[in-house]
C-alpha cells in the first residue's frame, strides 16, 4: 500500500472523528467537563484499527462519558457492518465500489 494512499485513509477517519471533537467543545459543562455520554462503534480496516484505538483513547480521557467498541475485521467487514447499520464508522482502506455508494456508503478521506 502506497504512502500516499495510507495517508488518505488515514485522514478519512479524522474527518469523521473531527466533528464529535468540535462537538465536545460545545456540549461541556461549566467546569470544563463534557457532558457527551454514549458508545461510538468501530469496525474495518486492520491498517486503520491502531489510529483508531488511539484516537478513542485520546477522546475518551476528554469525554470520559464516551466509550469506544472499536474492531479490526478487514475493510469489507467494516463496509458490511455500516451499511448494516451495525457500527457508527466503518473503517475502510479501499476504494468505495459504486455499489457500495448505492446503498449509502460515502468517503471521508483523512
Amino acid at each position: 500500500m502506497s504512502k500516499h494512499y495510507q495517508f488518505g485513509s488515514a485522514f478519512a477517519i479524522l474527518l469523521v472523528i473531527a466533528p464529535l471533537l468540535v462537538g465536545c467543545a460545545a456540549g461541556t459543562t461549566g467546569s470544563g467537563e463534557s457532558d457527551l455520554q454514549g458508545t461510538i462503534t468501530v469496525s474495518g480496516a486492520w491498517a486503520l484499527y491502531p489510529m483508531m484505538v488511539r484516537w478513542g483513547e485520546e477522546f475518551h480521557k476528554a469525554n470520559p462519558g464516551v466509550e469506544f467498541d472499536i474492531s479490526a475485521g478487514g475493510a469489507g467487514k467494516g463496509m458490511a457492518d455500516a451499511l448494516a447499520g451495525a457500527v457508527d464508522i466503518g473503517m475502510v482502506s479501499r476504494d468505495i465500489a459504486p455499489e457500495e455508494e448505492a446503498k449509502g456508503a460515502f468517503r471521508i478521506a483523512v
